[in-house]
Parts: C-alpha cells; sequence; structure tokens
C-alpha cells in the first residue's frame, strides 16, 4: 500500500534541511560567481594600502627624588614614569607638531593621475612629474582648490580649474596668476617624460584640515605599560610619504623637546648677565674709590702690628662673605620673582639651602609641562588650570624659603658682625685711616667673589645649553610592511565565500518565511493525520495529459498505484457503485485532472466508470478532454424530458467509461443538488456503474461538496505543492476528524520531489538523453 499517515515534526534529519537548500543549487552557484566577481573587482580596483611603524625611546630624567626611589617602583610606593610618557605622547599628537611637518613636507599639495586602465585617480609623490609652488607674497586667499594640468610639451602646459570655468596657457618655470595667487610649476626631469599630453590632478587643501585628518590616521600609543617606548604608526597607500610624515613627526618632536630645555638654561644666563653687568659697575666703582683713598691717604700696606688681627679675623670674615653672598642672591630671585610672573626661574645658582634649590627645579618642570600641554589644548583645560595652581603654590612655598633663609641669614650676619665688633675693638688702636680703607676692601672683596661666582654659573650654563640632547631616541625609523595591511585577500575571499552562502540562505529563509504554499509532501504529513492515497508526479507536457493502456510514465504509474489503493480503501464495501468525490481547498488543484485519469485507470473490460462534472460553477471535464459541450446534468434535473442516454458520452479509446457533463451553467447550483430528480439519478448510475467519479467545486469556497456527502463512499482531497495555501489544511482537518465524509484519504498532485529513478534504476518508459547545454 502507498498511503501514509501523518508524522511527528521530530523525525526531520539534517539531511532533510539540506535538501530544502539542495534544490536552489542554481541560485547558490549564481551567488557563488556574482560573489567571487565581486570579489576580484574590489581587489582590482580598491588602493592597496600598507602599514608604516617608527618606534622612539622617552629618555627620563636623571637625578633627582624620582631617580633615588625608583628601586621601589615594583612595590608600589612611588608611581611610575608612565604618566610622564603618556604626556609626551599627548605631546606629539599636538597640533603645532602636524602643522610644522605639513609645511616642511608640502603635504597639504597633492598630485594625482588617471590609472591607464581602470581610469582611477592614483596618487604620485616621488614619481610626481611637476612641482607647484605658491609664491608666498602673491597668495590672496586660504582656500581649497582642485586644478587639472595638462602637459602639452616639454615648455608648456594648460591649468584649469572646472568649478570656477577657469582656464589658462603656461611655460614652465613662470610665475602664473590664479584665484589663490601666483603658482610656479617646475618639472621633474626624472618622469616629466612619461607623463606628456597627459592630465594631473593639483588639489589644494587647508593646513587645519591636513592636520585633523592625519590626527584621526596616525595611531600613537606605548609599546609596553612597563617600557618608555611609544610606537607610531600609518596606514597608507603610499609609503614614501608616510615614511616621511612619521620621521617628521619625531624629528619636530625633538626639536620641541630642545627647544624647551634650553628655554631654562637661556633665561639663566640672561639673569647672570644681567647681574653681571650690575656687579661689574660696582666693582669698579669700589675698585677706584679704593684708589682715590689710598692716594689721598697715602697709604700703601697694613703695618704688621695687624697681621695677628687679621690672621684671626680671616675665618670670621669668610663667614661674612659667604653670608653676604647668600643674601645676595636671595635679593636676586626676589627681585626676580617680582619682576617676572610665569617665566622659568634660573638653576644652578648655589643656594645653601637645598630646599629652595629643589623648589626652583621643581617649579621649572612643572611650568615646561604646562607649556606643552597648552601647545595642544587651551588654558580653560583642567590639566592647565591644575598645573597653574600647582605653580601658583611652588610660587608661594619658594618666597617663604627666601625670606626664611634671609631671616636666618640676617642673623648669622648680626651674629658674625658682632664678632667682626670685638676684633674691631682689638685693634681700636690702629689708625682710623686704615679701618676706613680695610672696610672699603672688603666690599671690594664681597664684590668681587660674587662677581666670580656668577662668572663661573655663566659658564657652566653656557655648557649646558651646548649639551641639550633630544627627548626622544628614534629605535627603528619608520618601515613599511611587506605585505599589505588591507584589502586583505584572504578576507576578501572568505567574505566573498560566506556572502555566496549567507545571499540564498537568508532569500530562500525569508522566501520560506512569507512563502503561504504547501512545500512538499513532508509538510503535509507534518500538519495533517489523514492517509494519503496517492502521489501523483509533475508531468512534463504542457498539454492536459490523459493515460493510455500501454502507457508506462510515471504519471501512468502513479495513477495504477492510486488504483491500487483506492481498491484497498473501498475493500469493504462489497456493493456496486462505489461513489468516489475528488475535491479540494481552490482552484487550480487538479480536480480534473486526477477524475479524468483516475476514471480511464478504474476502466477495463470487467468494470464499468462514470464520470461526473458536477463543478457547476465551472465545468472542465469536457474542455480537459478535447469534447465539444452537450447536455449534461442541469439539463436532465431542469428538463424531464431528457433522459440518461440522453446526457451520456461515450469515449471511443475507453469504451467502459462514461462521461456526464455538468450541462448548462445554472443560477442555483446549490439547490439543484437538493432535488429528488439528482437523487434518482446518483442512484439510478449506482445501480449502472461499477464506480462513479464525481469532480467537484473547491469545498472550501462553496458547499456543493458537502452536500453529495451522503451519496459518497470515498473522498479524495486534492493538494498540490506549490500552488495549495497552508492556511486552508484545517479544512481538510476539520472534514475528517467531524466525519463528514465516511472515508477520506489525501491525494498529493504534481509532487515535485518525484524521483525518476528508484535505488539507481531508471523506471517508466524510454528514457531521453540529457542536453548539456540545459541549464535552468
Amino acid at each position: 500500500m502507498d498511503y501514509q499517515y501523518g508524522q511527528d515534526t521530530s523525525n526531520l534529519t539534517l539531511k532533510d534541511q539540506l535538501q530544502t537548500y539542495l534544490k536552489y543549487w542554481k541560485l547558490f552557484l549564481c551567488s557563488a560567481i556574482i560573489c567571487i566577481l565581486l570579489a576580484v573587482i574590489y581587489l582590482k580596483y580598491t588602493a592597496v594600502e600598507y602599514k608604516v611603524t617608527s618606534t622612539i625611546l622617552i629618555k627620563g630624567e636623571k637625578g633627582g627624588i624620582l631617580s633615588e626611589l625608583s628601586a621601589f617602583e615594583d612595590l608600589s610606593i612611588v608611581e611610575s614614569n608612565s604618566k610622564e610618557v603618556e604626556n609626551e605622547i599627548e605631546i606629539l599628537k599636538s597640533r603645532p607638531l602636524f602643522e610644522n611637518v605639513i609645511k616642511k613636507l608640502n603635504i597639504h599639495h597633492s598630485y594625482f593621475a588617471k590609472t591607464k586602465f581602470s581610469k582611477r585617480l592614483v596618487e604620485l609623490y616621488e614619481n610626481k612629474p611637476i612641482t607647484v609652488s605658491f609664491l608666498k607674497d602673491s597668495l590672496l586667499i586660504d582656500d581649497t582648490a582642485e586644478f587639472i594640468i595638462t602637459i602639452n610639451s616639454k615648455t608648456g602646459f594648460t591649468i584649469r580649474e572646472e568649478e570656477n570655468e577657469f582656464q589658462k596657457e603656461g611655460v614652465f618655470g613662470e610665475p602664473l596668476n590664479t584665484r589663490l595667487g601666483n603658482l610656479v610649476i617646475t618639472p621633474n626631469p626624472k618622469y616629466f617624460d612619461a607623463f606628456l599630453e597627459h592630465e594631473i590632478y593639483f588639489s589644494v587643501h587647508l593646513i587645519e584640515d591636513m592636520v585633523e585628518e592625519y590626527k584621526s590616521r596616525i595611531s600613537i600609543g606605548l609599546v609596553n605599560k612597563d617600557a618608555n617606548v611609544i610606537s607610531l604608526k600609518l596606514n597608507t597607500t603610499i609609503r614614501e610619504k608616510a615614511k616621511d610624515i612619521l620621521n617628521g613627526l619625531v624629528e619636530e618632536y625633538n626639536i620641541d623637546a630642545i627647544r624647551d630645555k634650553n628655554l631654562i638654561y637661556e633665561n639663566t644666563a640672561s639673569f647672570i648677565k644681567e647681574r653681571l653687568s650690575i656687579i661689574n659697575s660696582e666693582l669698579s666703582d669700589i675698585e677706584q674709590g679704593v684708589e682715590v683713598f689710598k692716594t689721598s691717604n697715602n697709604l700703601t700696606d697694613v703695618g704688621s702690628e695687624t697681621a695677628l688681627f687679621l690672621e684671626n679675623a680671616s675665618e670670621n670674615k669668610k663667614g661674612v662673605l659667604e653670608t653676604n653672598t647668600q643674601l645676595g642672591l636671595v635679593d636676586f630671585m626676589n627681585d626676580y620673582l617680582q619682576e617676572d610672573k610665569n617665566g622659568l626661574l634660573p638653576v644652578n645658582l648655589g643656594f645653601s639651602d637645598e630646599g629652595v634649590t629643589g623648589i626652583i627645579t621643581q617649579y621649572n618642570e612643572i611650568a615646561l609641562k604646562r607649556d606643552e600641554v597648552l601647545k595642544g589644548t587651551t588654558p580653560q583645560n583642567p590639566i592647565v588650570l591644575s598645573l597653574t595652581e600647582k605653580l601658583k603654590s611652588l610660587r608661594g612655598s619658594l618666597k617663604q624659603s627666601l625670606n626664611n633663609q634671609k631671616t636666618a641669614l640676617k642673623i648669622r650676619l648680626k651674629d658674625l658682625k658682632r664678632q667682626d665688633a670685638n676684633m674691631n675693638a682689638k685693634i681700636a688702636s690702629l689708625p682710623k685711616k686704615e679701618r676706613e680703607l680695610r672696610d672699603i676692601v672688603r666690599q671690594q672683596e664681597i664684590k668681587e667673589t660674587l662677581y666670580l661666582y656668577l662668572l663661573q654659573k655663566r659658564e657652566e650654563t653656557a655648557i649646558s645649553l651646548a649639551a641639550t640632547v633630544a627627548n626622544a631616541k628614534i629605535i627603528e625609523r619608520a618601515y613599511s610592511s611587506k605585505f599589505p595591511v588591507k584589502p586583505k585577500k584572504r578576507i576578501v575571499f572568505l567574505v566573498a565565500f560566506f556572502g555566496a552562502i549567507l545571499l540564498p540562505v537568508i532569500f530562500i529563509f525569508f522566501k520560506d518565511l512569507f512563502d503561504v504554499k504547501i512545500k512538499d509532501k513532508k509538510e503535509i504529513l507534518n500538519r495533517l493525520k489523514i492517509p494519503v492515497v496517492a502521489e501523483i508526479p509533475s508531468t512534463d507536457t504542457k498539454n492536459n495529459f490523459i493515460i493510455s493502456t500501454d502507457d508506462r510514465s510515471l504519471v501512468a504509474e502513479a495513477f495504477r498505484i492510486f488504483e491500487s489503493n483506492l481498491k484497498f480503501l473501498l475493500s469493504d464495501n462489497d456493493q456496486k457503485g462505489k461513489t468516489i468525490l475528488i475535491t479540494s481547498s481552490a482552484t487550480g488543484e487538479g480536480k480534473t485532472f486526477i477524475s479524468s485519469n483516475l476514471s480511464i485507470a478504474l476502466s477495463d473490460p470487467d468494470k464499468k466508470v462514470a464520470l461526473l462534472g458536477l463543478d457547476l460553477r465551472s465545468p472542465k471535464i469536457l474542455e480537459y478532454l478535447n469534447y465539444n459541450e452537450s447536455k449534461g446534468i442541469t439539463n436532465y434535473i431542469r428538463d424531464k424530458q431528457v433522459t440518461l442516454d440522453d446526457i451520456i458520452i461515450n469515449l471511443d479509446h475507453t469504451p467502459n467509461l462514461d462521461i456526464i457533463s455538468s450541462g448548462v451553467i445554472p443560477p442555483n447550483p446549490i439547490e439543484l443538488l437538493k432535488t429528488n430528480r439528482f437523487k434518482e439519478l446518483i442512484l439510478t448510475l449506482k445501480q449502472n456503474y461499477d464506480y462513479i467519479i464525481i469532480d467537484t467545486p473547491p469545498i472550501s469556497l462553496v458547499a456543493d461538496a458537502l452536500l453529495l456527502s451522503d451519496y459518497v463512499d470515498l473522498c479524495i482531497y486534492v493538494i498540490r505543492p506549490g500552488l495549495s495555501d497552508r492556511r486552508l489544511l484545517p479544512v481538510a482537518e476539520t472534514l475528517y476528524n467531524d466525519k463528514r465524509f465516511d472515508n477520506m484519504a489525501i491525494l498529493i498532485n504534481d509532487a515535485k520531489n518525484h524521483h525518476k529513478k528508484y535505488y539507481g534504476y531508471h523506471y517508466g518508459g524510454e528514457q531521453k538523453p540529457k542536453s548539456r547545454l540545459k541549464f535552468w
């Protein structure tokens, strides 16, 4: 037997799921071809990008408290210098550095040429045939522009700007006036000949736009959080240009760092120079006073009687000199603090108080950091405000320290003067003029000592200024990757591969999601618990298919299997005139096709079959069998003069099959089917025929088929995959569950998955060779 009952959806296998997609193999093949072609086109016309990388080491400051405590960094007692390196990274990202690089390399001017085949623009850098230079004293406006320069000959060119309808002829090396100002175009002999009679696309960009572009494109970051090594990376289509940019950025950073360091030494040198000028003037006045005093008082040398006292007072005088020197330094620094509000402070002046020296060093470091941060931000930035507050606090601390030191020095000087007074009392017997001379000489020695001290510091500052080194050591100059980073062929083809699979899958998924048509037999078995009596495969012919006795096609064999299953379903009914009703959910599902061919299959020399066309609204039996219209059931019911023999049509090639058409289309089909004359017709047919096949209209649209339930022994419900709406399947389920028909079965028509080969063997007529050119 061939009929089956519904199956559970849990029996679905991976193979079943794959078969759902494999039937669209042509769609997958086309998708694969299209995706591969798109990948090839993308790789061919996409500019190749390389990664250019440079690595530098940020040198740490030697000495100071941080160097002394660096051994405790692993114990987290003090913070590492990572914040300092992060500050340097921010400096590397600052706009002034990028502006300097762009101006030096002139990269806000771009040159392009079209490729020979793809005609896409490719940037020229080292191989540009011409160089365009604007005369700075003639620049009119700072704006963007795009010029097309046609090289006509070795001496002349044509320049035009399409947006402003500007065009002029020019000569190489001679100024030419444009809306941006005067420009001069000079040829590059090395590449000039290759671009004769070609167009060069020259673009002028705003420097601030280029700064923003390269700031966003260049990646600057730490290589390792435990090291002071910074890497600079840039993806580009022109490797040499990217190398120049990264190397130029590092160079500008070092120049800027050296400039910042030199500010301290230059400020200190200026301070020492100013003080030397003042002290030199004071020392000259004192020396001149000594000369005048000795000349006017005839003094040549101190007497031997004062040798002993002077020897005892030497240590006291030394202390006085040192104290006065420190007081002078304190006064100088106080004056400087009052004059300069925000500048750097002089260093290495020789203060005896280490606290003052430490505050000055710390103040200069923070001032430099604030200036560096200000290059890339505004004074209202929280970091700048924090650093300014620190400077203000350090300035106050420095003033307080200087005042404290000055107080201490005055106390010490007072004590030394007291000791000196004692010594003066001992030499009171010396002549008054000798004492006055000694006071003058003492002032001379103080000024001379301070003068020599400042001369020494001036030389030390000059040496430091000359020995200033760069802040960053270049570990690796900019180098390019060997292989391109974009586009990556493997990734592109991998995306194409997944696209070739996913696009059809998504298409099929949504197609099935919105498709309300029944797909195949398996779906019917899963949704209905009604036995399937047969499965009729698709036919290759476009004409109405009618089986014959010697037909060995798959369709004919399927109808013979259908006939066998029908006999099994009707085996309990031994009466003559077994009535089979053919219906479906909607039109176009093949009721007439099934009715006609089933009638032919059931008819044989021992069995008489009657085919009734009871689709009174849209009769198709005679049209399907290529017969002319004739009297039928409606004529028989309405006209009692019409006999049964008048409406029976005999088929020549099938003698045991009689056809009774529907006749004229009536206005009230339902009323005709309720008449006694129709009932008499059915009873008469049951007595004269072994099988009565009834072709009815769709049961979900009209109630004609339900009115015949009392006369029917078996209801065949036709479902056609690809056309039948799954939303109408509950109609069949309800008929079956409510027992509206004594016996009911499903017939699957136009089964697309019915194979022509079983277990590798061809069956069903002569095998036709396949055409190798046939694809769709």
